[in-house]
C-alpha cells in the first residue's frame, strides 16, 4: 500500500470517529450539560417601607401601594424606572419579583449577599443590622452611629408588602438576589406578577385617606415635633399616620442599660386647674408595645401610667385627671421612653392633650392608723381626690365614751401627728379633707377610729 493510500485511509477513519463523538455530545441529556448557577437565597427580616410621597434613592416618588424593595447598598440600586437589579421575595406560600429602587434600611454599604462583602467578619447572607440587633455587633449601631432597633435587611414597598405577599406585619422572608444567578423560582409558593417597574400600581379605588385626628374641643394639644415637645436619644423613626399625618416611634427594650430614647411633652396651660390627660395612639406601623410607661408630672406627685398601645390603637386614651399649675415650681409634663416590658415593639410618640375638667366632687379621707407611742398616740390619716388634689385636712377628737367633738388639727397639710398625754383616757378621731378646687368633704357621722384597740 502506498503512503498516499494509507494517509487517505487514516483520514476516513478519523472523520468517522469525529462524527460519532459529535453525535454522542448532541444526544447527551440536559442534566449532564453545564447549567447556570442559581441565585443565592437567604432568610432576611423584612420591614414595610411606607413613606408615600417621599423620594427613593434612584429618584422615584413613592406611590400608594407601590412595588419595589430597598437594600442597604448603593451598589445594587436600579436606575429610575428600570429593574437592572431585582430580588425574588417569598413569604408564606406567595412569591414576587421586585426591583431594587431604594437604599436601606439602616446602612448604605452593607452588601451582605456579596462573598467579598464590606463586613468580612460576618457570614455572607447575614445583614449587619441583624448582627447588631441580636449580637451587639458594632456596638449595636449602624454605619452612622444610630442605635439599631430592628434586625431588618430589606424594606418592602406597600403594594409588594400588603397586596402581593399579604404581609400584615414585619417578618422573616426568603430573598433571592437575581443578579447573582438564575431565578430559582417560587418553589411551592404562588407566583405573583406585579405591574412592570415603570408603571407602579395606582391607589386602590376603595382606599380613602384617613380622617384627620382631632382632639377634644377646648383642650391644649402638644403634638410630636411641635412646640412643647422634645426628644433625645437614638433609633427614632417616623410613620405616616397620627395627628397631622405622622408620628415618631422607637423600638422598645426591656433592658434599662439599652434604653436610649426619651421624649417629653410640656404644655402651656392657660390657667391652673384640673385637666384630664389624653394620649393619641396611632394605628399604623410596626406592632406596638403593650406596656408603654407614661410618667405624668402634676401638682401632687409623678404618676406612672402603663398603656397597651397595641390594643388601643386608633383612639384617644385617658392617662387620668390631675391638678396642674396650682403648686409653685411644679411644671406640668408627660415623659415616655423606649423602656417597656418587651423587646422590639414600637413605642409610639404622638399627640397629648390636656382637657379642662370642672371639679365638683369633694375628696374622700379617713383616719388610717393609731399607734401607741409613749404616753400618747401617733395618729395617721390620708385621702384621695380624683381631680384637683387634696389641699388640706381637718381632724377632730372626742373623749370616750360620750365626749363632744373638738377641733384638733385644722387646715393642716401633714398626715400624721402625736396626740397626748392620754392620762389613762381613750379617744376617738375623725377627719375631713378639702381639695384645691374648694370642695369640702362633710364630716362623717361617727368616729373613724379610736384608741381602744391600740
Amino acid at each position: 500500500m502506498t503512503l498516499v493510500r494509507l494517509c487517505n485511509r487514516l483520514s476516513v477513519v478519523l472523520l468517522g470517529l469525529l462524527v460519532l463523538v459529535a453525535a454522542h455530545v448532541e444526544a447527551a441529556p440536559l442534566s449532564q450539560q453545564a447549567q447556570p448557577a442559581l441565585a443565592p437565597t437567604y432568610r432576611i427580616f423584612a420591614t414595610r417601607e411606607g413613606l408615600v410621597g417621599q423620594m427613593t434613592g434612584n429618584g422615584h416618588i413613592i406611590q400608594p401601594r407601590d412595588r419595589f424593595v430597598a437594600l442597604p447598598s448603593w451598589a445594587v440600586l436600579s436606575p429610575k424606572g428600570s429593574d437592572r437589579y431585582r430580588v425574588r421575595v417569598t413569604y408564606k406560600g406567595r412569591s414576587v419579583v421586585a426591583p431594587v429602587w431604594d437604599v436601606g434600611p439602616w446602612n448604605t454599604r452593607d452588601d451582605y449577599w456579596n462573598p467579598d462583602r464590606r463586613y468580612r467578619d460576618l457570614p455572607v447572607g447575614r445583614p449587619m443590622a441583624e448582627a447588631a440587633f441580636f449580637d451587639g455587633y458594632n456596638g449595636g449601631l449602624d454605619e452612622r452611629g444610630r442605635r439599631i432597633n430592628n434586625p431588618n435587611g430589606i424594606d418592602i414597598a406597600d403594594g409588594t408588602f400588603w397586596d402581593d405577599l399579604l404581609m400584615t406585619r414585619n417578618d422573616w422572608v426568603e430573598v433571592s438576589f437575581l443578579w447573582l444567578g438564575a431565578d430559582p423560582g417560587p418553589g411551592a409558593a404562588i407566583t405573583i406578577n406585579p405591574p412592570p417597574p415603570s408603571a407602579p400600581a395606582p391607589p386602590s379605588p376603595t382606599s380613602l385617606p384617613p380622617a384627620p385626628v382631632e382632639a377634644e374641643a377646648g383642650s391644649i394639644v402638644v403634638d410630636d415635633g411641635a412646640v412643647g415637645y422634645s426628644a433625645q436619644g437614638n433609633g427614632w423613626n417616623n410613620a405616616s399616620c397620627g395627628m397631622n399625618g405622622s408620628h415618631a416611634w422607637v423600638a422598645s427594650t426591656s433592658d434599662a442599660t439599652r434604653s436610649t430614647a426619651a421624649a417629653v411633652w410640656t404644655p402651656s396651660l392657660p390657667s391652673a386647674g384640673s385637666y384630664e390627660v389624653l394620649a393619641y395612639l396611632p394605628n399604623c406601623g410596626n406592632p406596638a408595645t403593650t406596656s408603654a410607661r407614661y410618667q405624668v408630672t402634676h401638682d401632687d406627685a409623678v404618676t406612672s401610667v402603663t398603656i397597651n398601645q397595641q390594643a388601643l390603637a386608633g383612639t384617644w386614651i385617658s392617662l387620668g385627671t390631675y391638678s396642674f399649675g396650682r403648686v409653685t415650681g411644679v411644671a406640668p409634663q408627660i415623659a415616655l421612653t423606649d423602656l417597656t416590658g418587651e423587646n422590639g415593639r414600637a413605642v409610639r410618640f404622638d399627640a397629648l392633650a390636656w382637657a379642662p375638667r370642672l371639679d365638683t366632687t369633694p375628696p374622700v379621707s379617713s383616719v388610717q392608723q393609731i399607734e401607741r407611742k409613749g404616753n400618747g398616740y401617733q395618729i395617721t390619716w390620708g385621702g384621695t381626690d380624683a381631680a384637683s388634689g387634696i389641699a388640706s385636712y381637718d381632724v377632730q377628737v372626742r373623749i370616750l365614751p360620750r365626749g363632744g367633738w373638738t377641733d384638733w388639727r385644722m387646715q393642716t397639710t401633714v398626715t400624721t401627728a402625736w396626740f397626748g398625754p392620754d392620762e389613762g383616757k381613750h379617744f376617738a378621731f375623725r377627719v375631713r379633707a378639702r381639695d384645691r378646687a374648694g370642695n369640702l368633704e362633710p364630716w362623717p357621722d361617727e368616729a373613724q377610729m379610736d384608741t381602744t384597740s391600740s
